[in-house]
Protein backbone atom coordinates (compact mmCIF):
# COMPACT_ATOMS: atom_id res chain seq x y z
CA UNK A 1 0.00 0.00 0.00
CA UNK A 2 2.73 2.26 -1.38
CA UNK A 3 2.67 6.29 -3.42
CA UNK A 4 -0.75 7.73 -4.19
CA UNK A 5 -2.62 4.83 -3.15
CA UNK A 6 -1.32 5.14 0.98
CA UNK A 7 -1.50 8.35 0.60
CA UNK A 8 -5.54 8.15 -0.49
CA UNK A 9 -6.24 5.11 2.32
CA UNK A 10 -4.28 7.93 5.02
CA UNK A 11 -6.89 10.40 4.24
CA UNK A 12 -9.70 8.29 4.04
CA UNK A 13 -9.27 6.63 7.80
CA UNK A 14 -8.55 10.10 9.14
CA UNK A 15 -11.97 11.30 7.40
CA UNK A 16 -13.62 8.76 8.53
CA UNK A 17 -12.02 8.70 12.21
CA UNK A 18 -12.83 12.29 12.88
CA UNK A 19 -16.30 11.73 12.05
CA UNK A 20 -16.62 8.61 14.62
CA UNK A 21 -14.73 10.15 17.21
CA UNK A 22 -15.12 13.90 17.08
CA UNK A 23 -18.59 14.73 15.04
CA UNK A 24 -20.87 12.24 16.97
CA UNK A 25 -20.93 10.33 13.80
CA UNK A 26 -21.82 13.43 10.80
CA UNK A 27 -20.62 13.98 7.42
CA UNK A 28 -20.81 17.23 5.76
CA UNK A 29 -23.13 15.96 2.92
CA UNK A 30 -25.96 13.58 2.78
CA UNK A 31 -24.45 10.82 0.55
CA UNK A 32 -23.58 8.36 2.57
CA UNK A 33 -26.17 9.13 5.06
CA UNK A 34 -28.70 6.69 4.51
CA UNK A 35 -31.89 7.63 4.78
CA UNK A 36 -34.67 5.93 6.67
CA UNK A 37 -37.00 5.73 3.71
CA UNK A 38 -34.12 3.98 1.97
CA UNK A 39 -34.71 1.09 4.39
CA UNK A 40 -36.73 -1.79 3.89
CA UNK A 41 -39.45 -2.42 6.63
CA UNK A 42 -37.71 -6.14 7.59
CA UNK A 43 -34.21 -4.30 7.92
CA UNK A 44 -35.34 -1.05 10.10
CA UNK A 45 -36.66 -3.68 12.68
CA UNK A 46 -33.75 -5.07 13.05
CA UNK A 47 -31.83 -2.15 13.13
CA UNK A 48 -34.41 -0.60 15.79
CA UNK A 49 -32.53 -3.40 17.68
CA UNK A 50 -29.47 -2.40 17.49
CA UNK A 51 -27.32 -0.37 20.04
CA UNK A 52 -27.52 3.84 19.03
CA UNK A 53 -24.00 4.21 18.71
CA UNK A 54 -24.12 1.56 16.14
CA UNK A 55 -26.40 3.12 13.58
CA UNK A 56 -25.36 6.63 14.49
CA UNK A 57 -22.08 6.38 13.24
CA UNK A 58 -22.40 3.95 10.17
CA UNK A 59 -22.35 5.32 6.91
CA UNK A 60 -24.00 3.83 3.81
CA UNK A 61 -26.21 5.28 0.69
CA UNK A 62 -28.33 2.24 0.26
CA UNK A 63 -29.40 -1.74 2.02
CA UNK A 64 -27.77 -4.17 0.04
CA UNK A 65 -29.01 -7.02 1.91
CA UNK A 66 -29.77 -9.68 0.44
CA UNK A 67 -32.71 -12.46 1.53
CA UNK A 68 -32.67 -16.25 2.18
CA UNK A 69 -29.11 -16.15 3.37
CA UNK A 70 -29.26 -18.69 6.59
CA UNK A 71 -26.82 -20.45 6.88
CA UNK A 72 -24.60 -18.74 4.57
CA UNK A 73 -21.02 -17.20 5.20
CA UNK A 74 -21.15 -13.55 4.70
CA UNK A 75 -18.75 -10.77 3.86
CA UNK A 76 -19.33 -7.42 4.48
CA UNK A 77 -16.11 -5.21 2.78
CA UNK A 78 -15.75 -1.69 4.76
CA UNK A 79 -18.20 -2.49 7.45
CA UNK A 80 -17.39 0.55 9.66
CA UNK A 81 -19.32 -0.15 13.26
CA UNK A 82 -20.69 -2.91 11.87
CA UNK A 83 -24.59 -2.52 11.71
CA UNK A 84 -25.04 -4.22 8.45
CA UNK A 85 -23.20 -6.74 9.77
CA UNK A 86 -25.16 -7.25 13.08
CA UNK A 87 -28.44 -7.27 10.84
CA UNK A 88 -26.82 -10.02 8.64
CA UNK A 89 -25.86 -11.60 11.37
CA UNK A 90 -29.57 -11.98 12.82
CA UNK A 91 -30.47 -13.12 9.59
CA UNK A 92 -27.72 -15.81 8.58
CA UNK A 93 -29.16 -17.19 12.14
CA UNK A 94 -26.72 -19.79 14.18
CA UNK A 95 -25.50 -21.90 11.36
CA UNK A 96 -24.02 -18.77 9.62
CA UNK A 97 -20.78 -17.00 9.84
CA UNK A 98 -20.14 -13.41 9.04
CA UNK A 99 -17.21 -11.36 8.85
CA UNK A 100 -16.77 -7.63 9.25
CA UNK A 101 -13.93 -6.14 7.32
CA UNK A 102 -12.28 -2.55 7.60
CA UNK A 103 -9.25 -0.86 7.83
CA UNK A 104 -10.34 1.74 10.18
CA UNK A 105 -9.71 0.89 14.21
CA UNK A 106 -12.01 3.99 15.47
CA UNK A 107 -14.84 2.26 13.36
CA UNK A 108 -14.02 -1.03 13.77
CA UNK A 109 -13.56 -0.35 18.11
CA UNK A 110 -17.39 0.52 18.11
CA UNK A 111 -18.34 -2.85 16.10
CA UNK A 112 -16.42 -4.52 19.03
CA UNK A 113 -17.68 -3.23 21.67
CA UNK A 114 -21.25 -4.44 21.33
CA UNK A 115 -20.46 -8.10 20.14
CA UNK A 116 -21.25 -9.76 23.46
CA UNK A 117 -24.46 -7.95 24.30
CA UNK A 118 -25.44 -8.45 20.30
CA UNK A 119 -24.52 -12.18 20.59
CA UNK A 120 -26.75 -12.07 24.03
CA UNK A 121 -29.37 -10.50 22.13
CA UNK A 122 -29.89 -13.25 19.04
CA UNK A 123 -29.07 -15.68 21.03
CA UNK A 124 -25.76 -17.34 19.38
CA UNK A 125 -22.42 -15.79 17.88
CA UNK A 126 -21.36 -15.54 14.64
CA UNK A 127 -19.87 -12.38 13.94
CA UNK A 128 -16.08 -11.66 13.31
CA UNK A 129 -14.55 -8.27 12.70
CA UNK A 130 -11.29 -8.31 11.18
CA UNK A 131 -8.97 -5.49 10.23
CA UNK A 132 -7.49 -4.71 6.57
CA UNK A 133 -7.75 -3.83 3.21
CA UNK A 134 -10.50 -4.72 0.37
CA UNK A 135 -7.82 -5.03 -2.09
CA UNK A 136 -5.79 -7.84 -0.64
CA UNK A 137 -8.49 -10.37 1.53
CA UNK A 138 -5.73 -13.25 1.79
CA UNK A 139 -4.01 -10.77 4.07
CA UNK A 140 -6.26 -11.23 6.53
CA UNK A 141 -7.07 -14.98 6.17
CA UNK A 142 -10.14 -15.30 3.83
CA UNK A 143 -9.69 -18.11 1.44
CA UNK A 144 -10.37 -19.21 -2.29
CA UNK A 145 -13.99 -19.73 -2.88
CA UNK A 146 -15.00 -19.30 0.89
CA UNK A 147 -17.52 -16.83 1.00
CA UNK A 148 -21.18 -17.51 -0.21
CA UNK A 149 -21.89 -13.57 -0.08
CA UNK A 150 -20.43 -10.32 -0.39
CA UNK A 151 -22.00 -7.18 0.58
CA UNK A 152 -20.85 -3.83 0.65
CA UNK A 153 -22.32 -0.41 1.94
CA UNK A 154 -20.87 2.91 0.04
CA UNK A 155 -17.67 1.60 0.62
CA UNK A 156 -15.76 0.50 -2.53
CA UNK A 157 -15.86 4.10 -3.85
CA UNK A 158 -13.34 4.95 -1.44
CA UNK A 159 -10.93 2.85 -2.84
CA UNK A 160 -8.14 3.74 -5.09
CA UNK A 161 -7.70 0.56 -6.57
CA UNK A 162 -11.12 -0.82 -7.59
CA UNK A 163 -9.83 -3.76 -10.05
CA UNK A 164 -8.03 -5.46 -6.81
CA UNK A 165 -11.16 -5.15 -5.04
CA UNK A 166 -13.57 -7.30 -7.46
CA UNK A 167 -10.63 -9.41 -8.19
CA UNK A 168 -10.52 -10.21 -4.67
CA UNK A 169 -14.35 -10.11 -4.38
CA UNK A 170 -14.76 -12.94 -7.07
CA UNK A 171 -11.72 -15.07 -5.72
CA UNK A 172 -13.19 -15.49 -2.43
CA UNK A 173 -16.46 -15.93 -3.40
CA UNK A 174 -17.71 -19.71 -4.16
CA UNK A 175 -19.01 -20.69 -7.57
CA UNK A 176 -22.32 -19.17 -7.67
CA UNK A 177 -22.08 -16.98 -4.73
CA UNK A 178 -23.04 -13.16 -4.73
CA UNK A 179 -22.05 -10.12 -4.35
CA UNK A 180 -24.40 -7.36 -3.35
CA UNK A 181 -23.91 -4.23 -3.20
CA UNK A 182 -24.82 -0.34 -2.81
CA UNK A 183 -22.55 2.52 -3.85
CA UNK A 184 -22.34 6.23 -5.28
CA UNK A 185 -22.02 6.33 -9.51
CA UNK A 186 -21.08 9.07 -11.19
CA UNK A 187 -22.78 10.07 -14.23
CA UNK A 188 -19.60 10.69 -16.52
CA UNK A 189 -15.91 10.06 -15.83
CA UNK A 190 -14.29 12.20 -13.04
CA UNK A 191 -11.88 15.17 -13.26
CA UNK A 192 -8.94 14.94 -11.03
CA UNK A 193 -9.54 18.21 -9.52
CA UNK A 194 -12.55 16.63 -7.69
CA UNK A 195 -10.47 12.67 -7.60
CA UNK A 196 -7.71 14.78 -5.67
CA UNK A 197 -10.08 16.52 -3.13
CA UNK A 198 -9.83 14.99 0.57
CA UNK A 199 -13.21 16.44 1.18
CA UNK A 200 -15.07 14.88 -2.03
CA UNK A 201 -13.38 11.81 -1.94
CA UNK A 202 -14.11 11.56 2.31
CA UNK A 203 -17.71 12.03 0.92
CA UNK A 204 -18.12 9.50 -1.65
CA UNK A 205 -17.56 11.82 -4.69
CA UNK A 206 -14.06 12.04 -5.59
CA UNK A 207 -13.78 7.79 -5.97
CA UNK A 208 -17.11 7.01 -7.70
CA UNK A 209 -16.93 5.03 -10.86
CA UNK A 210 -18.99 6.14 -14.08
CA UNK A 211 -20.72 3.19 -16.37
CA UNK A 212 -18.34 2.86 -18.51
CA UNK A 213 -15.45 2.07 -15.76
CA UNK A 214 -17.39 -0.18 -13.46
CA UNK A 215 -18.53 -2.17 -16.55
CA UNK A 216 -14.61 -2.70 -17.46
CA UNK A 217 -13.69 -3.48 -14.05
CA UNK A 218 -16.27 -5.99 -13.18
CA UNK A 219 -15.87 -7.56 -16.93
CA UNK A 220 -11.62 -7.99 -15.92
CA UNK A 221 -12.63 -9.41 -12.92
CA UNK A 222 -15.00 -11.99 -14.00
CA UNK A 223 -18.27 -10.61 -12.37
CA UNK A 224 -19.76 -9.53 -15.70
CA UNK A 225 -22.92 -11.29 -14.43
CA UNK A 226 -24.41 -8.29 -12.69
CA UNK A 227 -27.66 -6.60 -12.70
CA UNK A 228 -28.92 -3.04 -11.17
CA UNK A 229 -31.15 -3.60 -8.50
CA UNK A 230 -32.14 0.03 -7.64
CA UNK A 231 -31.03 3.27 -8.63
CA UNK A 232 -31.84 6.75 -7.25
CA UNK A 233 -30.78 10.23 -7.18
CA UNK A 234 -27.84 11.19 -4.43
CA UNK A 235 -28.33 14.06 -2.77
CA UNK A 236 -25.79 15.83 -1.20
CA UNK A 237 -27.11 18.67 0.86
CA UNK A 238 -24.37 21.04 1.19
CA UNK A 239 -23.93 24.01 -1.50
CA UNK A 240 -20.01 23.94 -0.60
CA UNK A 241 -20.03 20.54 -2.06
CA UNK A 242 -22.17 21.11 -4.97
CA UNK A 243 -20.03 24.18 -6.26
CA UNK A 244 -17.10 21.67 -5.77
CA UNK A 245 -18.73 18.67 -8.23
CA UNK A 246 -19.49 21.01 -11.01
CA UNK A 247 -21.86 19.53 -13.22
CA UNK A 248 -21.20 16.07 -12.33
CA UNK A 249 -24.36 14.02 -11.35
CA UNK A 250 -24.68 11.36 -8.82
CA UNK A 251 -26.52 8.09 -8.31
CA UNK A 252 -27.04 5.49 -5.47
CA UNK A 253 -26.96 1.93 -7.08
CA UNK A 254 -27.72 -1.20 -5.43
CA UNK A 255 -26.27 -3.89 -7.80
CA UNK A 256 -26.11 -7.58 -7.70
CA UNK A 257 -23.40 -10.22 -9.22
CA UNK A 258 -23.03 -13.99 -9.37
CA UNK A 259 -19.72 -15.65 -10.00
CA UNK A 260 -19.73 -18.11 -12.47
CA UNK A 261 -23.40 -19.64 -13.39
CA UNK A 262 -27.13 -19.54 -12.06
CA UNK A 263 -26.29 -22.25 -9.64
CA UNK A 264 -26.55 -19.75 -6.96
CA UNK A 265 -28.73 -17.58 -8.48
CA UNK A 266 -32.14 -18.82 -6.77
CA UNK A 267 -30.85 -19.95 -3.62
CA UNK A 268 -30.34 -15.88 -2.77
CA UNK A 269 -32.58 -13.95 -3.60
CA UNK A 270 -32.19 -10.75 -4.64
CA UNK A 271 -32.78 -8.47 -1.72
CA UNK A 272 -35.66 -6.86 0.75
CA UNK A 273 -35.79 -4.20 -0.80
CA UNK A 274 -36.67 -5.72 -4.48
CA UNK A 275 -37.52 -9.24 -5.37
CA UNK A 276 -36.91 -9.33 -8.93
CA UNK A 277 -36.91 -12.34 -11.43
CA UNK A 278 -34.19 -14.36 -11.12
CA UNK A 279 -32.39 -13.66 -14.42
CA UNK A 280 -28.62 -13.26 -14.16
CA UNK A 281 -28.21 -11.67 -17.18
CA UNK A 282 -25.17 -8.92 -17.71
CA UNK A 283 -27.26 -5.46 -17.47
CA UNK A 284 -24.96 -2.53 -18.28
CA UNK A 285 -25.03 0.31 -15.76
CA UNK A 286 -26.55 2.95 -16.71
Amino acid sequence: MEGRNSEIYEAVRKYYSAATKEKGGRLSSSVCCCSAEAVPKAVKVIISELPGEIVTKYYGCGSPIPDKVEGCTVLDLGCGTGRDVYVISKLVGALGTVIGLDMNEDQLEVAERYKAEMSSKWGFSNVVFKKGYMEDLAAVGIEDGSIDVVISNCVINLSPDKQSVFSEIHRVLKDGGVLFFSDVFADRKIPEEIRANPLLLGECLGGAMCPEEFDEVMKSSGLSNYEIISSVETPIGNKEIEALIGGVKYSSKTIRAVKGGESGCCRIATSYAEQSSCCCGATRLS
